[in-house]
């Protein structure tokens, strides 16, 4: 599975149960989109910390952290048709999880007129 969380550094959300579960997994790759503040979870688990805290539970980090700059949080359609056009072996679905309802429609029907996924999911029909 791929998880894609708007993280901010790591400090609140969703991506808290995403890193709790999966942090001391061996076979979890964390890919950190971009720069994560001092004093931040985000910056610990860069840094390489081998324990953490979330919640109030020590967590140990046994899943490979990987940084990828270069990519901002605020990609328009444009950037991000790009970036699905880009990669090599066409995804067999695409979510769209964010945006309002008439902009993830948009979204969602120039990615299946340009045959970028085989199958498109708006989080909005869910």
């Amino acid at each position: 599975a791929i998880v894609i969380a708007a993280s901010g550094m790591c400090n609140g959300g969703r991506i808290l149960n995403y890193l709790q579960a999966l942090l001391p997994d061996s076979r979890t790759d964390v890919i950190l989109a971009g720069y994560q503040a001092r004093g931040t979870l985000g910056r610990d688990i860069q840094q390489g910390m081998k324990k953490v805290e979330i919640s109030g539970e020590h967590i140990e980090v046994n899943a490979h952290i990987h940084t990828m700059s270069g990519y901002s949080a605020h990609a328009d359609r444009n950037d991000l048709l790009a970036f699905i056009e880009d990669i090599e072996t066409k995804p067999k679905e695409i979510r769209i999880v964010h945006g309002d309802q008439k902009a993830q429609q948009a979204l969602g029907e120039l990615i299946r007129q340009k045959g970028l996924a085989e199958k498109v999911t708006l989080a909005v029909d869910q």
